[in-house]
């Protein structure tokens, strides 16, 4: 049985539960609570540092939806009891057509392309997704011509859902064009790393992830 989802920030129903499936696609453990004058975005498991990473991929993916329905939306991380402690609230910030860029996001965001084999030359994919990192108040660091170091200008919660959106925006951005870029594998040691790249990095950036193209 498919359970009704009310219409919210000038949205009918139907447009809301696309909107909110395009965002779950690619991460579990969060949920979503609509209401007619905002979007609540929720963790269904223990508020750890890996699902405030998830609600940022999650986050994002709401927004590009969004905004491929014209709607622009205003986002508050961490809106405290006004929105039931929720990671996230999004409410109505506009209208606007989508541009091409958020058109192709969206588009490798549906499709998960994954078409190339050999790694690009480096100065072909750095200053693209270094752009996007920038979207989302994040830097990225070319730690080698395969890995990149992802990170934000602050720690915290609200930072850790920072990066998420940055790290999305950044895989996706390099589908659009036919890279792959995804977060490592295996465990990496955020101390170890934040105290190796101190001398490069100094004090004003906090290392969150590492991505590897491939």
């Amino acid at each position: 049985m498919t359970i009704a989802v009310p219409g919210s920030l000038g949205l009918a129903g139907e447009d809301v539960r696309n909107v909110l499936a395009l965002a779950r696609a690619s991460v579990h453990g969060v949920r979503f609570e609509v209401r007619p004058e905002q979007i609540e975005l929720h963790t269904t498991v223990p508020h750890d540092r890996e699902t405030r990473l998830g609600c940022g991929v999650a986050l994002l993916g709401a927004r590009l939806a969004l905004q491929g329905h014209g709607i622009r939306p205003l986002v508050t991380l961490l809106p405290g009891p006004s929105a039931n402690n929720a990671a996230a609230a999004i409410r109505l910030g506009g209208y606007q057509e989508p541009g091409p860029d958020v058109v192709a996001l969206l588009h490798a965001l549906r499709t998960h392309r994954r078409t190339w084999t050999a790694f690009p030359e480096l100065a072909s994919w750095r200053g693209l997704l270094s752009r996007a990192a920038e979207v989302e108040r994040a830097w990225l660091h070319v730690q080698s011509p395969t890995e990149l170091v992802l990170c934000t200008f602050n720690q915290g919660e609200a930072a850790e859902i920072r990066a998420g959106q940055a790290m999305q925006r950044v895989v996706l951005t390099a589908a659009t064009v036919g890279f792959a870029v995804s977060p490592a594998h295996d465990q990496v040691s955020l101390s170890a790393l934040r105290a190796e790249l101190r001398p490069s990095l100094g004090n004003t950036l906090v290392p969150q992830m590492v991505l590897r193209l491939g």
